[in-house]
């Protein structure tokens, strides 16, 4: 009910106004000003999608990005236990042969 109401009332606005007032030509330009409103809103909305997008994307390749450097120096961490050990162990076997022959 409320739309048909709607449209008499235009329909009688448009009738009424005289044809050099060029009325019906602002309808248009106020029907297109609202409809990029609209969809300068989403438009908005999707790059704020994007950007949020974006940057989870970024963090994610960060993590990774630590995750790789934590393992490499714990690689590396590795291998200097590893050749802190064997040091030990030829000393140890020095130790043990310098004690061999003085015994």
């Amino acid at each position: 009910m409320k739309g048909a109401a709607l449209f008499l009332v235009l329909f009688m606005v448009v009738l009424m106004a005289q044809p050099g007032e060029g009325f019906i030509h602002l309808i248009g330009h106020a029907i297109h000003a609202i409809s990029s409103l609209f969809h300068g809103k989403n438009t908005k909305k999707q790059a704020d999608q994007q950007e949020l997008d974006q940057m989870q994307l970024d963090q994610k390749q960060n993590e990774m990005q630590l995750d790789q450097k934590l393992d490499q120096m714990q690689l590396d961490q590795q291998q200097l236990d590893q050749q802190q050990q064997e040091k030990l162990d030829k000393r140890s076997l020095k130790d043990k042969l310098r004690q061999y022959r003085f015994n």
